[in-house]
């Protein structure tokens, strides 16, 4: 039931009107191969949480889905846990490479935000978005301070972001032949996403030197924010 649980979905969603039922991991890979026009790919969406997934040299999907936001990155012991593995695992992707990733940072990047979306209040550890949502854009605002001390202070957490992704990257590249990536989602929008994918650069040319070859891509701030919806449309074939 697994293995067909998609084309169930689209039948008995849908009847005879078209629908394609896709991993948005997926669609993301799908969205990149589209706006570059190269395989060996990995799409990253860095939004509510990581949606990532991968398309070969001919642009084509795996047929497997990727999921890597339960993938553990951080092996240190001491790394937080997850409201979706509820304390099972630690150093989960989900707290790295979407929102959650910037926002448990924003209290020690300086930026003034409200008790409730600080990291450490109950609020912020359940599987809801809006209050990291919320706490992004303030983030994101706090970047564009005229206060030089602060602004540095806030960058810092796009920095320690961008060394998130280079890690990553390294050890995606243990499992995928990568050539290219593309990354989109809120997280990325702005000065403080160019900040994080110039960061990751490095880390993977001074950690990673056989990846360093990696090119990667980024789109405009609206792309970034709605590829994915962009790519999904034009997946269900009209008859």
């Amino acid at each position: 039931k697994v293995v067909d649980i998609f084309v169930r979905l689209a039948k008995e969603l849908a009847g005879d009107v078209p629908l394609k039922v896709i991993n948005d991991g997926e669609v993301t890979a799908l969205a990149a191969f589209q706006k570059i026009k190269k395989g060996n790919i990995m799409g990253i969406s860095m939004g509510s949480s990581e949606g990532a997934g991968y398309a070969n040299k001919d642009g084509h999907l795996m047929g497997w889905i990727n999921e890597l936001c339960y993938l553990r990155l951080d092996l240190n012991p001491k790394a937080p846990t997850d409201p979706w593995s509820k304390g099972a695992h630690t150093g989960l992707s989900h707290l790295y490479l979407g929102q959650r990733g910037a926002t448990k940072l924003a209290v020690k990047g300086g930026v003034d935000v409200p008790d409730h979306y600080k990291f450490s209040d109950p609020e912020m550890r359940t599987i809801k978005h809006e209050h990291h949502a919320q706490c992004l854009k303030l983030i994101q605002k706090a970047m564009t301070d005229t206060d030089a001390e602060k602004k540095a202070q806030c960058t810092k957490i796009y920095e320690t972001c961008g060394v998130y992704l280079g890690y990553a990257l390294g050890q995606y590249c243990e499992f995928y032949d990568i050539d290219h990536v593309m990354i989109l989602g809120r997280v990325s929008k702005g000065e403080g996403g160019d900040i994080m994918l110039e960061t990751a650069k490095k880390v993977l040319q001074e950690e990673f030197p056989d990846h360093a070859k990696i090119e990667f891509h980024t789109a405009d701030d609206h792309f970034k924010g709605v590829g994915q919806c962009i790519a999904a449309a034009a997946l269900p074939e009209i008859k």
